[in-house]
């Protein structure tokens, strides 16, 4: 059987291969996720939930209960907290935003295996095929086009020229239509974070200490100030409903890709699966100190290679998981588990 291709390892091979060894080969992996990738894997899970109930009324109750279950801690440890109440905003303030879609769902979460080929002679390759899963895919005025779902600080202009760039999306659209779905475009549908935080209030050291001060500026020595409570959920979540109720909390960015870019693409995968193949054979994998850090935080294999790949730090710091954790186990299991 061929070996398993996915976007996430074909970009970690091209970007340094020896991060790409220390996942895919090896298979280690940091236990703690970065709170940026839990928290969208969580508005990820409640989107496919909404749009997998479609003509169910209470869908938005599911959404709700998919949040509340990746929250368990949420009594415990405020942080949490924080999150869970985000969370369930951004999907109770997009389920007002777009209660009726101006388009047609197709598939939800779609899996896909498909064939790479050498693009000079059109022959598949024998060692791998590629596999991925789409967001949606989904009909508009007649087309078919893929569904991304994005979280972002900001929507800025920069933004949304960087998804032109987005090499996943264009992949999986070229790989698509060879099964079947003549996909014209991608529909970004993108959900603003809040940068809200839920008031605290004043210690009561805090509040003499300020009174204190508002006394000292009033000629008659005394304020009238009082001591700021903190806020209840119940304001916060008042709060948070507000800001996902304005206009630029929710964006929608529909790009179109050409024939000429898709083919270009397919031509890049071919040559890093020849890359890597060189480097398999050869037991060569380059580290790239250029992608030691990036979106301002260090590679998570960073405190390994600094060691000289000890086996003290592996074994402390590290564990062993299988890739591909973005598929399910029967599209893994559709290639051999000796995946690229």
């Amino acid at each position: 059987m061929k070996s398993l291709l996915t976007y996430s390892a074909l970009n970690t091979f091209r970007n340094c291969p020896r991060k790409y060894q220390l996942r895919y080969v090896e298979h280690l992996r940091r236990p703690e996720r970065p709170d940026a990738l839990a928290f969208g894997s969580v508005i990820h899970a409640a989107l496919e939930a909404w749009y997998r109930a479609t003509d169910d009324p209470h869908r938005l109750l599911e959404a709700q209960a998919l949040i509340d279950g990746s929250f368990p801690l949420r009594d415990a440890d405020p942080e949490v907290r924080h999150h869970w109440q985000l969370a369930r905003a951004m999907v109770e303030g997009y389920a007002a935003r777009y209660p009726i879609e101006p388009f047609e769902i197709v598939e939800i979460e779609k899996e896909f295996t498909a064939e790479i080929r050498n693009p000079d002679t059109g022959r598949e390759s024998q060692t791998f095929v590629i596999g991925g899963k789409a967001d949606g895919i989904v009909r508009m005025d007649g087309d078919l086009y893929l569904l991304e779902h994005k979280t972002a600080s900001s929507i800025t202009s920069d933004y949304l020229d960087r998804l032109w760039t987005d090499t996943q999306i264009a992949l999986y659209s070229h790989y698509l239509r060879e099964l079947g779905y003549p996909i014209v475009g991608v529909l970004y549908n993108v959900l603003l974070k809040t940068r809200l935080r839920q008031r605290a209030g004043e210690t009561q050291d805090e509040y003499e200490i300020r009174r204190a001060e508002l006394a000292a500026k009033n000629k008659s020595g005394r304020s009238t100030a009082q001591r700021q409570e903190p806020e209840t959920d119940t304001e916060f979540r008042a709060r948070l409903a507000d800001w996902h109720s304005a206009p630029g909390s929710f964006h929608r960015e529909r790009i179109f890709l050409s024939e000429d870019r898709m083919a270009l693409l397919t031509e890049e995968v071919w040559q890093v699966t020849q890359q890597y193949l060189d480097a398999k054979r050869r037991g060569k994998w380059m580290l790239n100190t250029s992608h030691c850090f990036s979106f301002q935080r260090p590679c998570e294999y960073l405190p390994l290679c600094q060691s000289g790949f000890s086996t003290n730090v592996r074994d402390n710091l590290y564990e062993v998981v299988p890739p591909h954790e973005e598929l399910t186990q029967l599209t893994v299991s559709a290639a051999n588990d000796d995946s690229f």
